[in-house]
């Protein structure tokens, strides 16, 4: 079946932990997966995250246009082949993060962003969308907790998503008040499109998190949410 799933949310929210725990599940199962990250997961993905996750100051507008670029080459070498094949993709993030962080956060025209989102994806939006909400306050409390863990060198058991490379942390850097309109674009994405969005509450453990997850991909599987996915960009 063509399934494919995304996972946005603000900083230290558990994105990576939660997409390889349920990229683990369902090959458990059976199915076909493939794990995704944006930006990456190609050639020039993975050198373009270099520039955006670097030190090298660049405009608000360049940084979307590389992000878009980069999300161009997954779309058309990994996401739509793997989808076309029948194999399961999920994705740590996609285009509404450039909603969320490049519209809401950076305040760039919303507009603009749609047209660009509307060409970068090729009409290509997941059939589910899980947004791991949390206040951006207690994300970046969690975000101090495990830098200062890392410090120390203690193994924490508490999950901790993705480390950017060699310790780039240029969104995690930002202001608390971009992180709020960060999460306020989120819900507001989901609230626009309740039947993509499934909005959990990444405060609960990380356990409790997993099995909500499995649950609505479980009913997808087996035809109870069939998905519908649109060849249109819609909000994002």
């Amino acid at each position: 079946m063509q399934l494919f799933i995304s996972f946005e949310g603000g900083e230290c929210t558990g994105k990576t932990t939660q997409s390889e725990l349920l990229r683990d599940w369902l090959l458990e199962l059976g199915h076909r997966c493939v794990l995704v990250h944006e930006p990456g997961g190609t050639a020039l993905g993975d050198r373009l995250r270099g520039f955006i996750k670097g030190e090298l100051p660049i405009t608000y507008e360049a940084e979307l246009f590389l992000f878009s670029a980069a999300r161009t080459e997954l779309v058309s070498k990994v996401i739509k082949p793997s989808l076309d094949k029948g194999i399961i993709v999920i994705t740590d993030r996609y285009v509404d993060s450039t909603t969320a962080y490049q519209g809401y956060g950076r305040r760039l025209d919303l507009g603009c962003i749609k047209s660009i989102n509307s060409l970068s994806t090729q009409g290509i939006l997941p059939d589910l969308t899980i947004l791991l909400d949390m206040p951006p306050d207690d994300a970046l409390k969690r975000l101090a907790s495990l830098q200062m863990e890392l410090s120390l060198g203690v193994d924490s058991q508490t999950p901790q998503g993705r480390v950017d490379d060699q310790g780039q942390r240029k969104f995690e850097e930002e202001t608390l008040d971009f992180h709020r309109r960060v999460r306020k674009g989120y819900l507001a994405l989901a609230k626009d499109d309740t039947h993509r969005w499934m909005v959990v509450d990444a405060g609960q453990p990380s356990e409790v998190v997993s099995k909500t997850i499995r649950e609505r991909v479980e009913a997808m599987i087996s035809g109870v949410g069939s998905p519908t996915r649109s060849s249109d960009a819609g909000p994002a």
